[in-house]
């Protein structure tokens, strides 16, 4: 099971994931992804907080997507990730296409105003 919400700011749009991405589930992801990113927010990031597991299709369309997202000139950021799933996009090298940091940092960076 997947529970999936979006909260936005000005210049930041946060996804919220709960529960195991993985094919069963991805096609749920991927409208909530794409709705969001059809807005075209300066940032959109991935509370990755609730994920409790993640399958390598999963990871395959999270590629994917920091492309259109690229196309699209919005910054994808993955923030809260568990230390397994940090080790995951490191092995997969997608940490060197995905901006990874903690939801301080995010916070700091992109939502707080000065």
């Amino acid at each position: 099971m997947i529970t999936l919400y979006a909260e936005e700011f000005p210049h930041a749009i946060i996804i919220h994931i709960n529960g195991t991405l993985t094919l069963e589930h991805l096609k749920e992801a991927e409208e909530v992804w794409n709705e969001q990113l059809d807005k075209r927010p300066g940032v959109l990031a991935f509370d990755f907080r609730g994920v409790l597991d993640i399958d390598s299709i999963s990871m395959n369309h999270i590629f994917k997507l920091t492309k259109t997202a690229a196309e699209k000139n919005v910054k994808l950021i993955i923030f809260d990730a568990s230390e397994q799933h940090k080790k995951i996009f490191e092995i997969l090298r997608l940490d060197r296409v995905v901006t990874m940091m903690s939801g301080r940092q995010l916070y700091d960076e992109y939502i707080k105003e000065p």
